[in-house]
């Protein structure tokens, strides 16, 4: 069943409603933590440095920059192997394990040969600084690695969960001049007025026009059929200003890959550092502007001229200044008792709230631990802060890096990059054969770090225990020791 524009349009202004108070936050962060993209409710179509020259102190702007570079370099990092596919669970032949293995290396290699990694840099630094991070990733038949990825920037695109809680309806705005939108949809299938801007060419490139992508699970369609417009991802495109539809298709899954920091409540959108970070970032700017006043006074302080003296006060170095000691005109200086000592320690607070909302500490740490040191020991030496850490990767993992690597397996498989899959992991159903989705062992050094961690208990109870056997030997039946090595 083809798509209903109206409803479409409908549905488009409620989700962008529902967004609109996040929106106005988010615009507010972007100006404190993130200015290169505060675009969300204020637009500027000239460049400009005026929010950086007001954002005094940089604090919450590199501790977002670091907790984003951090989950780039130590949770999906462009030079280690930082996830393995395995066979499901039901299978164990050496065949099937290989074949996945052999998967995970092209995946990997398609992934550094496309503009993931910089894309996912983008998605990050959002997903820190704004809550909410969206990843589109798309089939490429032109470039190398076969994928394209783009960040979706915050502001141009709203989002619905399921009853799982999970992302599974993005409405995206796109603004488009009428070349684009003749490149992307056919100048047939454009209405009156996009076809008049692409005739007049002081328009053709300059005006624009809003274009949203619709993307959300179908719920009427024939699942004996396998075209586009039976996929279980609807995909629509469409102008709302001009209730026109562009194109209706479908997907397999759904391309854009959206994670949160933290849950926000029921909310569809989330919770960040920078909502902790605002208020100490916006008196950090306000302290900065005050210690500057104090130290150009003392750098260049005031003075009380006496009425009587004459000529000049020689205010630099080497001057001088001529006075009557016997008359009581000697030049002298005056509030100057401000104490920048008193602000430096308040900065220093303030700047070390930042820091420990964005974990700045514990990416520190790992730029400083030796390559060589084992998983254990990193979370050893990073237990605390691993554990306020550990849910917002865990919550990346699940809802960002697992979905995208699905998908990613999809498309290899259907541009036919793997090799020839053993009989072992083909399935059968109403559809036809098809292999088995993989499952994804993350393996970068924060996933290792907090796996051993987890086991941590465990380790510590076998230490309490070697006392113990030196007294009764029995004790080591308290524990089943191959039911606890499998985990």
């Amino acid at each position: 069943m083809s798509a209903d524009i109206k409803s479409l349009c409908e549905r488009h202004e409620a989700l962008k409603s529902d967004r609109s108070t996040w929106d106005s936050l988010c615009q507010e962060l972007g100006d404190v933590i993130s200015p290169r993209k505060a675009e969300i409710t204020t637009k500027q179509t000239e460049p400009h440095t005026d929010k950086e020259k007001r954002a005094r102190n940089s604090t919450a702007a590199t501790c977002n920059m670091t907790l984003a570079q951090g989950c780039i370099a130590y949770a999906v990092p462009f030079s280690e192997r930082w996830f393995q596919a395995e066979p499901p669970a039901d299978i164990g032949d050496d065949s099937a394990f290989q074949w996945y293995a052999k998967c995970s290396e092209i995946m990997l290699s398609g992934l550094a040969s496309s503009n993931f990694y910089t894309e996912m840099h983008e998605a990050c630094l959002d997903r820190s600084g704004f809550a909410v991070g969206n990843l589109y990733c798309e089939e490429s038949l032109t470039l190398p690695g076969g994928l394209i990825f783009d960040a979706v920037p915050v502001g141009t695109f709203s989002i619905a969960e399921n009853s799982q809680k999970l992302v599974d309806t993005v409405f995206r705005e796109r603004e488009m001049t009428a070349v684009q939108l003749a490149q992307e949809f056919g100048e047939n299938g454009l209405p009156k007025k996009i076809v008049d801007a692409l005739k007049d060419n002081s328009k053709r490139n300059s005006q624009k026009f809003v274009a949203v992508h619709a993307v959300y699970p179908r719920e009427d369609r024939d699942t004996m059929k396998l075209d586009a417009a039976n996929m279980g991802v609807a995909s629509c495109w469409f102008l709302p200003d001009e209730e026109h539809l562009l194109r209706e298709g479908g997907y397999e899954s759904n391309p854009y890959l959206v994670s949160r920091y933290l849950k926000w409540g029921s909310s569809a959108y989330g919770w960040c550092p920078g909502w902790h970070a605002l208020d100490p970032a916006k008196y950090l700017n306000r302290l900065e502007f005050l210690m500057d006043g104090v130290a150009e006074v003392q750098l260049y302080p005031r003075m009380l001229i006496p009425s009587t003296l004459d000529g000049i006060v020689g205010m630099g170095p080497g001057d001088v200044t001529i006075y009557n000691p016997f008359q009581n005109a000697k030049p002298e200086v005056w509030g100057i008792e401000g104490r920048i000592e008193a602000g430096l320690e308040r900065l220093e607070r303030r700047e070390q709230e930042i820091k420990d909302a964005y974990h700045y500490d514990l990416f520190r740490m790992f730029s400083q631990i030796d390559k060589q040191m084992t998983a254990r020991e990193v979370a050893e030496r990073a237990t605390e802060k691993l554990v306020l850490f550990s849910p917002t990767f865990l919550r990346m993992q699940w809802e960002w890096l697992e979905p995208l690597l699905q998908r990613v397996f999809k498309i290899y498989m259907k541009q036919g990059r793997f090799p020839q899959p053993p009989p072992s992991v083909v399935a059968l159903d109403a559809q036809g054969p098809h292999v088995r989705p993989p499952r994804i062992q993350f393996t970068s050094r924060v996933a290792l770090a907090i796996r051993s961690l987890q086991s941590a208990g465990f380790m510590n109870l076998l230490e309490s225990l070697q006392p113990m056997l030196a007294i009764d030997p029995s004790v080591r039946h308290v524990i089943n020791v191959p039911t606890a090595a499998k985990g």
